[in-house]
Formats: C-alpha cells, sequence, structure tokens
C-alpha cells in the first residue's frame, strides 16, 4: 500500500489560516482599544511641521527644502550621502 503523504504547501496554508482565525478570535474583544484608529483619529499627534505652507508646488520649492536640509546638515555636522 502507497504511503499517504500531504501536500507541503498546503499544510503550510492550512496552518497559517490556523493561526489567523486563532488571532481574530482573540482580537475580537480588543476592538474598544482601537477605535481611536478605526474611526480615522491618530493616537498620536504630529510633532513635525511642513517645510511650506501649501506644499510643494514646483520644482524651485523642492530645491529650497533641499538647499535648507543641506544648510541644516552643515550646521549640525551630517554628512549627507553622495548625489548620483
Amino acid at each position: 500500500m502507497k504511503q499517504y503523504r500531504p501536500d507541503v504547501e498546503r499544510q503550510k496554508w492550512l496552518y497559517s489560516m490556523m493561526k489567523s482565525r486563532a488571532w481574530m478570535r482573540r482580537r475580537q474583544g480588543k476592538s474598544e482599544a482601537n477605535s481611536c484608529i478605526a474611526a480615522g483619529k491618530k493616537q498620536i499627534p504630529d510633532n513635525s511641521e511642513p517645510w511650506l505652507p501649501g506644499g510643494v508646488n514646483s520644482v524651485a520649492d523642492a530645491m529650497w527644502i533641499s538647499d535648507q536640509i543641506k544648510e541644516t546638515a552643515k550646521q549640525w555636522g551630517i554628512s549627507l550621502p553622495p548625489q548620483n
């Protein structure tokens, strides 16, 4: 009689599905903890401000930002990666 050998890929898939279902069952009781994220609110507020109030609208704006970064790096003594 020929020995039965299950397909390894199918076994991996079944194991993955079993773990996913177990994880989802555990998570069902914790949905309130992430209600802020589900509502689209940020948990941690941004601590950064934009370089330009209206965003980057032209190449000149992008070049200005690049120059500002280079000046800041020079002040802090940080070496920037070489540009190609």
